[in-house]
């Protein structure tokens, strides 16, 4: 982690990043456009991925045939967006949609970015490996950052409890997962052990335990912190939209009260003009009968 490999691939990534984000915004890209580009994306690193990790079933025998490497199943979460992605760029359900994208793109952004900075799959260059996983992953940054530039994704409380309640049910299910498959090694979601060694705090000198939920600390934590100006930008909103009715409802107040006014004048002038013509009219009656 942080060779000189390392710092290369993140450049290649944050140039990859740039460029699709830069084309994403100059055009205007559609939502379906930039989740049919991110599908394109997904499929072709999991097609990598899969045909990178295939075994002999019998290293002796090769007429056993071969399967994927266990670790290399879709149980990791930017592997499981995949599917969400597939979903999005095959569903017509709008508000369906929306709800993956509001889970999808916060998932994206961090799941991307760790990935990129813990570099699980390699630094070469002389394999696939490292190509696909950079690659795959700097993707789903560009596709968080142009969801979130273009206001594409709800960032409110609702969504932020969702995302959280929906990582901690990942979380735990994979417990199950890496358990039933001990015997390959596996550490999808990073449960069973640190993603490298000597990582501050995420790591096993204190027991497994204290990592396990050190891990879903950090894991909230970082999705927080990465909610959190939207809540804050949404809780200011709501609070000036309260004043503004307050005060549409004050002004509102005030215009009846000033329209009601006059038409009180405009009944007690008539009352007096009736009062004043009945006066009027009474001295001619006598006049009439004296005659």
């Amino acid at each position: 982690m942080f060779t000189t490999n390392h710092f290369i691939w993140l450049a290649i990534c944050a140039v990859f990043i740039g460029v699709l984000l830069f084309c994403s915004v100059k055009f205007k890209f559609k939502m379906k456009t930039s989740i049919y580009i991110m599908a394109g994306i997904s499929l072709a690193s999991e097609l990598v991925k899969t045909f990178a990790h295939f075994i002999w079933l019998d290293p002796g025998d090769h007429s056993m045939g071969m399967v994927l490497k266990a670790k290399s199943l879709p149980f990791h979460l930017c592997s499981l967006l995949i599917f969400l992605m597939f979903y999005l760029a095959l569903t017509k359900n709008k508000e369906r949609s929306q709800k993956v994208i509001n889970f999808y793109v916060p998932a994206a952004l961090l799941g991307g970015v760790i990935a990129l900075i813990m570099a699980t799959s390699g630094v070469s260059f002389t394999a696939p490996q490292p190509y696909q996983s950079f690659l795959y992953h700097a993707g789903l940054v560009w596709f968080a950052l142009y969801a979130l530039i273009t206001k594409q994704v709800d960032m409110g409380w609702k969504n932020y409890v969702t995302t959280v309640v929906v990582l901690l049910c990942l979380a735990f299910s994979m417990i199950w997962v890496n358990s039933a498959l001990q015997q390959y090694e596996t550490n999808f979601f990073f449960i069973v052990k640190p993603p490298a060694d000597n990582l501050p705090l995420l790591n096993l000198n204190h027991g497994w335990y204290a990592y396990f939920f050190s891990l879903l600390f950090v894991s909230g934590l970082c999705v927080t912190l990465l909610y959190l100006p939207y809540m804050i930008i949404e809780a200011v909103k709501k609070d000036k939209a309260k004043k503004l009715a307050l005060q549409e409802g004050e002004v509102a107040a005030n215009n009846e009260e000033v329209q009601a006014a006059p038409a009180e004048v405009g009944i007690e002038e008539k009352a007096n003009t009736v009062e004043i013509k009945e006066e009027t009219a009474k001295p001619k009656r006598t006049r009439k009968k004296k005659e």
